[in-house]
């Protein structure tokens, strides 16, 4: 499944209006219209005649994804992988493409990088003309359990680590990581990295680590989610500001460098996925519309009720919320524009909040832009 297209997001994509949901059927549409020829020609060795094809595809619907044919489950028929390579963002909507894929004979879909079925040891990086090539397969690591954070940290060694520089060097680590334990199995398990100049002595085969893996699985029992499904918490110290969500002092999120972004612009920021017909908003709430005590638990029942209007309509994510000294927040992704906005808006006078509620936009493309619950602004 190596190695992967990565098509080109400066060449700007050609349907700018269209939703992500737009996009992704029309991607499906096209998809399962030329499936079986697509099926044939890899059958006959020539998945290579594919890829003009296919980067067209990918830069008219999914601009800046990454994509790859590979093997099926077993090697049995072929598969077609988007990734989002490691880019939270972009995994979302991985995520949501592989959701809405239709049901086609021989194929399978995948929205991350797989394990490699046939071993990675063919990988080679050529670094000098004239000169041994780089083989990331030959690097060594030395592991630590991190029982706190259910990571393993690892020490690497190569025998030609001199010959490359810091940042080739961990992209090379993370090429045969990605081959060996899937996308996912990367950002799961590895926790810090550390370079040595000399092998250590408990150090094994890189090749031995998804051995060891699944063997600290299976003793500890640690369960393990896509990142698109890991939330985590934090917490603001003296929150201050004039800029919307400034007041937040806790929060729990999937989509932390959306958060982490916006608090450091002190308001909306760069956006994570341009060209792909997503929106960013929050919602903001009064604090003593909810029931006292229950707050967060009564915020929650709203954000699960347009989490499941959602999913019936392709129409987006919640991907968490905040408790502020002024406001509750709601975090969503809107995937079709002004139908999955009605959604929202829909839901929320549903259960009567009250006038002063909005609807902010977390990114710069729709800076100082807000809407009320219960009309335009």
């Amino acid at each position: 499944m190596w190695p992967f297209k990565k098509s080109q997001q400066d060449a700007g994509s050609e349907t700018p209006e269209m939703t992500l949901k737009q996009r992704v059927d029309s991607f499906w549409a096209w998809f399962a219209e030329n499936a079986a020829r697509f099926y044939e020609t890899i059958e006959d060795k020539r998945c290579a005649d594919l890829t003009e094809e296919m980067s067209d595809a990918i830069d008219r619907w999914l601009t800046g994804m990454a994509w790859v044919f590979g093997p099926g489950p077993d090697n049995q028929g072929h598969s077609f992988t988007l990734s989002g390579e490691g880019v939270v963002a972009k995994q979302f909507i991985a995520e949501y493409w592989q959701s809405r894929a239709p049901t086609i004979t021989g194929w399978t879909f995948y929205s991350s990088r797989q394990p490699s079925s046939d071993g990675a040891g063919g990988i080679v990086l050529e670094l000098d003309e004239g000169k041994e090539p780089f083989k990331p397969i030959e690097f060594w690591v030395s592991p630590y359990i991190d029982d706190q954070d259910e990571e393993i940290d690892i020490t690497v060694w190569h025998p030609s680590i001199q010959r490359l520089p810091e940042c080739p060097r961990m992209m090379a680590l993370f090429l045969i990581l990605d081959e060996l334990l899937g996308e996912h199995g990367t950002v799961n398990w590895i926790g810090e990295i550390k370079f040595s100049e000399e092998r250590l002595k408990d150090s094994i085969p890189i090749e031995e680590l998804k051995e060891l893996i699944a063997e600290i699985e299976a003793e500890k029992g640690w369960k393990k989610h896509p990142p698109t499904e890991t939330y985590i918490s934090y917490r603001r110290e003296d929150p201050e500001g004039e800029w919307a969500r400034a007041d937040v002092y806790t929060g729990s999120t999937a989509f932390w460098p959306l958060i982490r972004e916006y608090g450091n612009a002190e308001g909306p920021c760069e956006h994570p996925a341009p060209d792909l017909g997503v929106e960013y908003i929050f919602a903001s709430i009064e604090p003593g519309f909810f029931p006292a005590g229950r707050e967060v638990d009564a915020r929650c029942e709203i954000e699960d009720e347009i989490s499941e209007r959602f999913k019936e309509a392709g129409a987006g994510i919640t991907f968490g919320g905040a408790c502020g000294g002024d406001f509750l927040y709601i975090d969503i992704a809107l995937y079709d524009g002004p139908r999955s906005l009605e959604i929202v808006k829909e839901v929320l006078q549903k259960h009567q909040v009250p006038k002063s509620s909005r609807l902010h936009w977390f990114t710069e493309d729709h800076k100082g832009k807000s809407r009320a619950v219960y009309g335009r602004r």
